[in-house]
């Protein structure tokens, strides 16, 4: 199997930093969607892929999400947290902008720059795709990498609205099993979904009583449709807390009890406790 990495292109992404953060020596390879990404780990061309998964600003991210719930054969074995910073580029600078061209996230994330400027806005699949593919008269925002990376002018540095936004990226690799240790380590944070057999009242409140009696705090909830059953919805908790196996078997026991069947899809520990340790010195 190869040792190397799959990630959400092109190269100068916020993801291809985290790769660089999680899997500094390893050969990084960019490819087109999270999908993508993922089945080159399950056809054993890449040991790991390193995708987005959660955002302070913009929130959880579905396609990352929506690829891993359909891939039961992977799970996350680490994750890291990056604070997202922009730079806005232009490749002509004599040419006057009319357009900001970026990522839906990165133009949600600098929207008070580009009001203040009276730009109109296009949407791009990536922030370095953004700024790679620039034509005249169109600012890219993206990553400061972007700047050299594409041989870019900088027109300024950190447009962003807020200071404090982070990402979180998870590495993924092939294994079943849920990435925690046979007595709990001490590390925080579980991904877990769950799918009831059907769609009946009250079966989302009776599931989560199964964390309360543990005293186990849930941080975020999504609900995702299940596309070959119209009506019927899996539901992804992250967990905040130090769980061992037989933690997770218990409650996968107490599920399936319940009429749901329950999957630790691995290690990722809440945002915002990530964000926090981040910011220390």
């Amino acid at each position: 199997m190869s040792q190397g990495v799959a990630y959400l292109g092109p190269s100068g992404t916020f993801t291809h930093q985290a790769v660089l953060a999680l899997r500094p020596s390893a050969d990084a390879a960019p490819v087109a969607s999270q999908a993508e990404a993922l089945d080159a780990v399950g056809a054993g061309t890449a040991s790991y892929a390193v995708l987005p998964i959660d955002n302070s600003v913009n929130g959880v991210v579905v396609p990352t999400l929506d690829a891993l719930l359909e891939r039961p054969a992977l799970s996350i074995v680490d994750s890291v947290v990056l604070p997202i910073s922009f730079d806005a580029f232009t490749r002509d600078p004599s040419i006057e902008p009319h357009v900001v061209v970026s990522h839906p996230h990165g133009l949600a994330q600098c929207r008070s720059w580009i009001e203040s400027r009276g730009l109109a806005t296009r949407e791009s699949s990536s922030t370095a795709a953004a700024c790679r593919d620039l034509g005249p008269g169109e600012i890219g925002i993206g990553p400061a990498i972007c700047g050299s990376l594409y041989a870019l002018h900088t027109v300024q540095s950190a447009v962003e609205d807020n200071a404090a936004a982070y990402t979180q990226f998870a590495l993924v690799a092939a294994s079943t099993l849920p990435h925690v240790s046979a007595a709990g380590d001490g590390d925080d944070g579980l991904l877990v979904t769950i799918l009831p057999d059907a769609n009946v009242p009250g079966i989302l409140r009776r599931l989560l009583e199964v964390l309360e009696q543990r005293g186990i705090n849930m941080t975020n909830l999504v609900t995702r449709p299940v596309p070959a059953t119209p009506g019927l919805f899996v539901f992804l908790l992250f967990l905040s807390g130090s769980f061992s196996a037989d933690d997770v078997t218990a409650m996968q026991e107490e599920w399936a009890a319940l009429g749901a069947t329950a999957r630790a899809v691995g290690r990722i520990s809440p945002l915002a406790e990530l964000a926090e340790l981040a910011e220390r010195p």
